[in-house]
C-alpha cells in the first residue's frame, strides 16, 4: 500500500508528464487486470478491456480530482464501466460462481456447499438486477469491504452496508423453501 501523500504526488506528476503514468500503470494493473478477470472469465477479453481502463485513465486523468479515496478505487469504476458497456453491448449480465468465491456468501445463507444448494444460489442471483448483483460481487466474489465497496461504485460506507443488507433480505426470500 502507497502512502496517500506519495500516490498524490504521483499523481500531480502524471498529470504534468503523461510519461509518468507509467508508474501508475505498473502498480495497479495487477489489480485491475484481476479484478476484471473475475467478471470477464476470458483473459483476452480482459487484456482487452484492462487496456481500455488504463488509457481511459491515462486521458480522463488531467481532470482527476483527489477527493481523499485511493486512486486504486478511481480505476476499478473505470474498469467496471468498461464491463458494464461490453456485457450492455452483449446484452448479458454474467455472475461467475466459483467454488471459492461463493463461500462466503453460502455462509451468509448457511448453505451447504452441494449442487443443490450452488443452484438455488445461482438462480437466486440471476433475479438480482444489475446494480445489486454488482454489490453482492464486489463484496463477496471479490471480498473486499464495505468501505472498499463504496468507493468503487461512489457512495459512502453507511450506504454499501445498507445496499449490501438489502440485497442479502431480497437474496434470503428468493432462497427461502416454497410451502
Amino acid at each position: 500500500m502507497v502512502e496517500p501523500a506519495v500516490e498524490r504526488a504521483e499523481i500531480e506528476q502524471a498529470k504534468a508528464d503523461p510519461r509518468r503514468f507509467t508508474l501508475l500503470y505498473e502498480r495497479y494493473f495487477g489489480d485491475v487486470f484481476r479484478f476484471v478477470l473475475r467478471r470477464a472469465g476470458h483473459r483476452e477479453l480482459t487484456a482487452d478491456l484492462t487496456q481500455e481502463t488504463f488509457l481511459k485513465a491515462m486521458l480522463a486523468l488531467p481532470r482527476y480530482q483527489d477527493r481523499g479515496l485511493p486512486f486504486r478505487a478511481w480505476l476499478l469504476r473505470i474498469a467496471l464501466n468498461e464491463l458494464r458497456m461490453h456485457w450492455r453491448k452483449k446484452k448479458e449480465t454474467v455472475i461467475d460462481l466459483s467454488f471459492q468465491q461463493v463461500k462466503g456468501l453460502s455462509e451468509e445463507f448457511e448453505l451447504k456447499l452441494d449442487e443443490d444448494d450452488m443452484q438455488r444460489l445461482a438462480r437466486a442471483l440471476s433475479r438480482l438486477d444489475e446494480a445489486r448483483a454488482q454489490l453482492i460481487q464486489l463484496r463477496y466474489m471479490d471480498g473486499m469491504s464495505f468501505l472498499e465497496v463504496g468507493q468503487v461504485l461512489g457512495i459512502g460506507e453507511d450506504a454499501a452496508k445498507m445496499r449490501t443488507h438489502r440485497t442479502l433480505a431480497q437474496l434470503r426470500t428468493y432462497l427461502a423453501p416454497r410451502v
